[in-house]
């Protein structure tokens, strides 16, 4: 019972650490892990143990004011001893938020071995859930009775960017054709975008001049408001491929599904001539590129 007081005054010693970070964040100090676009944090953290028999061995974890750290506490170790930490992380922000890190700052790596859930590369939307396990394993080096703290820590970023609709990259080539526009996309750019689409498409070829290419990709999304419901798909598409090149739907979702998902399922509508989908693929596409 002693050690498992002693374990908590040290995570609330740690703990209490981090605070003047998170005073600075706030107060134009360190940027330390400091995302004021977004909110997401460590919500909820459970342990666990493969101690059943002996009365040896315990874990402790807590979350940081923050949100963005957890401490965790070996108390009473032994080699062999292993102990789980579940946490879920949810996005309590309105935008969406890429995984950069999660890292594990282990002191004592000559006495615990620690493996963790990689969330690397995921976004998450807004208010989305994800939950993960932090494994750690006493090596024989440990001290028999010794005590042991680790830390878990996010580092996130925001997608600062948001989809546009078909009117937007409609003025992007005009104003590329020395036509009526509002330019934001450089030319070189929007020229790049179509040699990626060209790459990755299996409805859309883009080869002829510069030129050529931006009078074609501002012909197919003016059918926005053509009486042909494959015409409007295309047009549509082509919005939310430019979005997607552009790098501008990581995170974000329509209709449960991701802009990947829109643009395989429109594709694949296409290229198979299923002309009865072709309202509901097209909705999804627009609905899509409307979501900024």
């Amino acid at each position: 019972m002693k050690t498992k007081i002693f374990a908590l005054i040290i995570l609330a010693i740690i703990a209490l650490s981090l605070i003047g970070y998170s005073y600075a964040c706030y107060n134009g100090g360190w940027q330390i892990n400091c995302y004021c676009n977004c909110d997401v944090k460590f919500t909820k953290v459970l342990t666990s143990d493969n101690e059943v028999e002996k009365d040896v061995g315990a874990v402790l974890a807590m979350i940081n004011c923050m949100g963005d750290t957890i401490s965790v506490c070996i108390t009473n170790a032994y080699p062999c001893y292993r102990a789980y930490i579940n946490y879920t992380i949810k996005n309590t922000g309105c935008k969406p938020v890429h995984f950069d890190t999660l890292t594990i700052i282990n002191n004592y790596p000559e006495a615990l071995a620690i493996t963790t859930t990689n969330h690397t590369c995921t976004w998450l939307s807004s208010w989305e859930t994800v939950k993960g396990t932090t494994t750690v394993h006493t090596l024989q080096p440990a001290q028999q009775s010794g005590q042991y703290t680790f830390q878990i820590k996010m580092g996130t970023s925001c997608q600062t960017k948001y989809p546009c609709s078909i009117g937007f990259w409609k003025n992007q080539f005009s104003e590329a054709l020395c036509k009526n526009g509002r330019p934001q996309v450089p030319a070189a750019t929007l020229e790049q975008y179509l040699n990626q689409i060209n790459s990755q498409s299996k409805i859309f070829q883009f080869t002829g001049s510069r030129t050529q290419n931006f009078q074609l990709a501002r012909n197919i999304l003016s059918q926005y408001t053509s009486p042909s419901m494959e015409a409007k798909l295309k047009a549509q598409l082509l919005a939310l491929w430019l979005n997607y090149v552009a790098g501008w739907t990581g995170g974000y979702k329509y209709g449960g599904k991701t802009a990947e998902q829109i643009i395989q399922g429109s594709e694949t509508a296409l290229q198979n001539h299923q002309t009865g989908n072709y309202g509901y693929w097209k909705g999804m596409c627009e609905g899509f590129n409307n979501l900024g």
